[in-house]
């Protein structure tokens, strides 16, 4: 992807996991299948499809009276994007904020921490530190 990636709406999120869960193009249908806990209407659907192939995030592809659609955008493209996002909207955009609050909520075990640490310091080594 060569446009500047923005974080996505929740619906529109959900049906970018669906297609990046698929290991080829799915129908409509299918997609109301995986995304049904949803309760969306299969209008609703196809509006979030059409948006998302508006952006260049999917594309779709003719079969028989229908489409098979597929990510254009993959994961690993998107996730910075929404990472940064909850960064900058629950932390300040702080990650120590962000440590903080697991620590603080006992949500970072013993082996959470290690591997944390362990990642921190090969991260300072890269970057000549």
């Amino acid at each position: 992807m060569k446009q500047e990636i923005k974080r996505l709406p929740d619906a529109e999120l959900e049906v970018m996991k669906a297609l990046w869960q698929a290991d080829a193009p799915l129908t409509r249908a299918w997609l109301e299948e995986a995304l049904a806990a949803n309760g969306w209407a299969g209008t609703t659907l196809l509006t979030l499809l059409s948006r998302l192939e508006g952006k260049g995030y999917v594309t779709r592809e003719r079969e028989g009276r229908g489409y098979r659609y597929r990510a254009v955008l993959t994961r690993q493209e998107y996730l910075p994007v929404e990472s940064r996002s909850a960064l900058g909207r629950m932390f300040a955009g702080s990650a120590r904020n962000l440590v903080a609050a697991m620590a603080e909520t006992n949500a970072l075990s013993e082996k959470d921490i290690d591997e944390l640490a362990d990642y921190l310091a090969r991260l300072k080594q890269q970057h000549g530190g």
